[in-house]
């Protein structure tokens, strides 16, 4: 009898533990974001799934190194309002800062303002993977990929690491091709003078028709960037007047 007790007991732990376990040890959810250890931030990253990675630290910290891709939006920045560099509260963030602890504090303040995907991972004092210095650039405009129209990025000078990610505009339910935003994040690779010119075509039949704007950027010996030639006027003028940000 006592033998079975015990073999009773081990079951219910066993089943206990497989209630309670399913979540991973590295996974951690609370005050309405999710804290995940560096390596799984190391994949996430690695998917074209729209996340944005933020650096909430201040912007010479950020200046000094960051990881490639982040945007700057500091920690104290963050109040009762949306940031304007996050427009869709479902859309994936990836957050960070030099320890830690501003990370904590922002994270929870995006959970509050209602942001969905919010995940935490730490500083990057721990940060194991790249690090570049100097500035980075955005610039978003308007798209919709279920035209199948999407804009692409061509440089003279291949000076900067150009990543792009779409988020579909925010709707209260669900709105089949509404369309959205393209974001383009440029990362300095190394100094210089650069044009780049930005094409919104099918790619299966371009056309000399096709909205087209072009920005000359300058880039210093410390990465940081300024604009030199503006096609803002240019887009707009098109219908797509873009958003350039600089962090």
């Amino acid at each position: 009898m006592k033998q079975i007790l015990i073999m009773l007991l081990a079951c219910l732990l066993c089943l206990a533990g497989c209630a309670s376990g399913g979540q991973d040890t590295d996974t951690q959810k609370t005050g309405g974001y999710r804290q995940i250890g560096q390596a799984d931030a190391q994949q996430m990253m690695a998917q074209d799934d729209g996340h944005i990675v933020v650096d909430v630290r201040r912007s010479d910290e950020y200046a000094e190194g960051h990881i490639p891709g982040a945007i700057c939006i500091p920690n104290e920045s963050i109040g009762g309002g949306q940031p304007e560099e996050l427009p869709n509260l479902e859309q994936i963030l990836l957050v960070y800062c030099r320890s830690g602890n501003r990370s904590v504090q922002a994270a929870e303040k995006l959970a509050s303002l209602g942001y969905t995907h919010v995940y935490e991972f730490g500083g990057i004092l721990d940060w194991t993977g790249e690090i570049v210095s100097g500035q980075t650039l955005t610039l978003t405009l308007q798209s919709n990929p279920t035209t199948g129209f999407s804009w692409e990025a061509a440089q003279d000078e291949e000076l900067f690491d150009v990543q792009s990610f779409y988020l579909p505009q925010p709707q209260s339910k669900p709105v089949s091709g509404s369309g959205g935003w393209q974001t383009f994040v440029l990362t300095p690779k190394q100094a210089g003078t650069v044009q780049i010119s930005f094409t919104y075509s099918r790619s299966w039949e371009p056309s000399d028709v096709d909205p087209q704007l072009s920005y000359t950027f300058e880039i210093a010996e410390d990465f940081s960037i300024s604009v030199t030639a503006d096609g803002g006027e240019q887009a707009a003028a098109q219908g797509y007047p873009p958003t350039v940000r600089i962090y």
